[in-house]
């Protein structure tokens, strides 16, 4: 009987080994596919502390320009600006990485290489669903749950919080463009003459 038990833990063992392992293969193929873009085109819903917004992200290898109903951030792969329409402010950051994935959706095509565990959550025939589990007390993400299309391995829904959804994203459109101009990620404060610069770095 114990050298039952033990087969049978060995085999439990295997099996939970493999399926981290193919849950990561799904982040990496996710991330393969978005590299070979040029740059995408992103709209998506989003909710967070009960509210709830539209928005369109563009990206470009680890650059990005979001707009929201009043806000517009900017970020060149160092510094990011955000704009706040309603005071026609300008915070000026050099955001960390799990910052970043809280203002990106995207982020987690890095995120999930160093700091988490990977494993499956409820797959379904549509897609795969992808847990990370923070391996470290301080990131400000302590897990995400991403919903991967099976046909083109592209992010249908992603969820970033702890024990419950600190933000949800519904992808509704991702387009695949051309390569856009890095002055694209970066604020152009000639276009927005009355704002206020406040620099936080």
């Amino acid at each position: 009987m114990t050298r039952l038990y033990c087969l049978l833990g060995t085999v439990l063992i295997t099996l939970s080994s493999y399926a981290a392992w193919d849950a990561k293969s799904v982040l990496d193929k996710a991330a393969t596919e978005y590299r070979k873009c040029a740059s995408v085109n992103v709209t998506f819903e989003v909710a967070a502390s009960g509210d709830t917004d539209n928005g369109t992200i563009l990206l470009q290898g680890n650059k990005f320009y979001t707009q929201l109903s009043n806000t517009t951030t900017w970020f060149d792969g160092k510094t990011m600006w955000s704009y706040v329409k309603d005071n026609e402010e300008v915070n000026v950051t050099e955001p960390k990485s799990t910052q970043l994935a809280k203002m990106n959706p995207y982020a987690f095509i890095d995120m999930y290489k160093k700091g988490y565990d990977v494993a499956f959550g409820s797959n379904t025939k549509a897609y795969y669903e992808v847990v990370l589990t923070s391996t470290n007390a301080k990131n400000s993400i302590q897990k995400a749950i991403i919903r991967i299309n099976r046909m083109n391995y592209q992010p249908m829904y992603i969820m970033m919080g702890g024990s419950k959804a600190d933000i949800e994203i519904k992808v509704t459109s991702y387009k695949k463009g051309k390569k856009q101009a890095d002055s694209t990620f970066r604020f152009n404060k000639n276009r927005y003459p009355n704002a206020e610069i406040i620099d936080l770095r």
